[in-house]
């Protein structure tokens, strides 16, 4: 299959020599005729060039007037702007070498040279930064292409899981931090693919990172990328995250895993947009939208001391929270209809639906694992079913509910209530003390510290009403 790169739109040739810069200028729109080419006969111009109209590409002759040579400018694009850049001189001296391979350029041209060199050596620089470029979003992209779950396959009838994938489609197109919190299995992740395919960057990659599922040691390497020789065993310079992630969203799954030393240094990247290589003095300036998840209680973490307050107040500028499977009875049947169609499909087998003592089943099991467990278990019924129509899910007895207590059992004193009872006595006081507001600033919703339209979906699933009767559940 062959690759198809972007062409060379915007080329800037930095040249003090104005007879050598002009002609570079004709000989290049000879071969690319619809870019934009740009000249600059010194350093603090050239920068000027770059951060008004950032080029594809730029063309640097070593031995520029002024007090900075083109080699101080490779350096400049190679770690502040990330832009590829091909070095012209007269001087082909040994120590000029060293100095300019030191700042890895993409090509190395010695006047004086043929204009099919220069056309030639342009070329190939582009080909290869656009390499380099598909490579590193390669993993990324195949991942998406085979994600088991696709933003259309989204099923939700329960009036709060609704309100939540309405407050993903509010929020997406707006480049702003999003702390997703919900139990494990809820599908966190599904919501931050839908956050980033609705969001002005879904062109560019989507990176996730387990917090969780990496050794302490090598996390800030993970995210901040190292240099070679920074530690023992780092025999190569590693891209982090972030980098990869650049003009893209990166995804801190379970975030709220995060060692404790390693916050302040998320804290700073969030705040100043920049991160350092592990094993380097040098500062990247980063574009990335960060989306967060967790199934902690966050503000329990912090006032436990195990999760920092400005980190979570930094992640937590717009939260969603995710109703657990328990909590969407209706949801329950249509996921297991949803994940028993595409098994059908996938073992080639033909199964139409539950029997009537399977769907019970279902109803009745209270899915510690959420939709994760919920989707495994149909695909084990579906693989050991026998009949078009599965007969029983094959719950295990031990994570079953348990059958509802006596009357008199429940009044025992020091009995646990049910969480319905204590979740609507915490609507009620928190409106009670709002004075019935719901949304806003002094409402409920800020008070509970769940978004307004959850707490709506909450109080009409408890029968609460705006009018409400403040008194206690029985």
């Amino acid at each position: 299959m062959q690759t198809t790169y972007q062409p060379l739109r915007r080329l800037l040739v930095v040249e003090d020599e104005y007879v050598i810069a002009n002609d570079l200028r004709k000989t290049l729109h000879g071969h690319l005729p619809h870019a934009h080419i740009t000249l600059a006969k010194a350093v603090p111009e050239a920068v000027r060039a770059v951060e008004q109209n950032p080029p594809d590409l730029v063309l640097i002759d070593i031995r520029l007037h002024g007090e900075q040579s083109g080699i101080e400018l490779g350096e400049l694009l190679r770690t502040r702007y990330r832009i590829p850049f091909v070095y012209v001189t007269s001087h082909a001296d040994k120590h000029t070498l060293q100095q300019a391979v030191a700042t890895q350029p993409y090509g190395y041209i010695v006047k004086p040279f043929e204009d099919e060199e220069i056309v030639a050596a342009l070329d190939a620089a582009w080909m290869r930064f656009a390499s380099e470029q598909l490579a590193r979003q390669q993993v990324y992209l195949t991942e998406e292409l085979r994600a088991a779950h696709h933003l259309d396959n989204f099923v939700a009838q329960d009036p709060a899981m609704q309100a939540a994938w309405q407050l993903v489609q509010q929020v997406a197109p707006v480049d702003m931090t999003t702390l997703l919190l919900g139990e494990t299995g809820t599908g966190k992740e599904l919501f931050a693919r839908a956050l980033h395919a609705h969001s002005p960057r879904q062109a560019q990659p989507l990176v996730k990172v387990n917090c969780a599922a990496l050794p302490a040691q090598l996390i800030e390497s993970e995210l901040f990328g190292h240099e070679k020789g920074a530690f023992t065993g780092a025999s190569a310079r590693r891209i982090g995250k972030f980098e990869l992630a650049h003009q893209g969203t990166l995804f801190l799954d379970e975030v709220g895993e995060l060692p404790l030393e390693l916050q302040p240094k998320l804290l700073r990247v969030l705040q100043e947009k920049e991160i350092e290589r592990v094993g380097s003095n040098t500062t990247l300036p980063v574009d990335v939208r960060i989306i967060a998840a967790t199934n902690r209680d966050l503000p329990a973490e912090v006032a436990a001391g195990r999760f920092r307050a400005d980190l979570y107040y930094r992640l937590s500028v717009f939260p969603i929270t995710i109703p657990p499977l328990r909590e969407r009875p209706a949801d329950i049947t249509a996921l297991a209809d949803f994940f028993l169609a595409r098994s059908s499909k996938q073992l080639g087998k033909p199964l139409t639906g539950f029997s009537a003592a399977a769907r019970r089943e279902m109803q009745q099991y209270a899915w510690p694992g959420n939709v994760r467990e919920l989707q495994h278990v149909v695909e084990r019924a579906a693989l050991l079913s026998t009949t078009p129509v599965l007969a029983t899910l094959g719950l295990p007895a031990a994570l079953a509910p348990a059958a509802p207590a006596a009357p008199a059992a429940s009044a025992a004193a020091g009995a646990p209530r049910p969480l319905q009872d204590v979740e609507r006595d915490a609507i009620l006081a928190a409106l009670a003390f709002c004075n019935g507001r719901v949304r806003g600033a002094g409402g409920a919703a800020e008070y509970l510290r769940i978004p307004a339209n959850t707490l709506d979906g909450r109080m009409r699933k408890l029968g609460i009403k705006k009018g409400f009767d403040a008194s206690p559940a029985p």
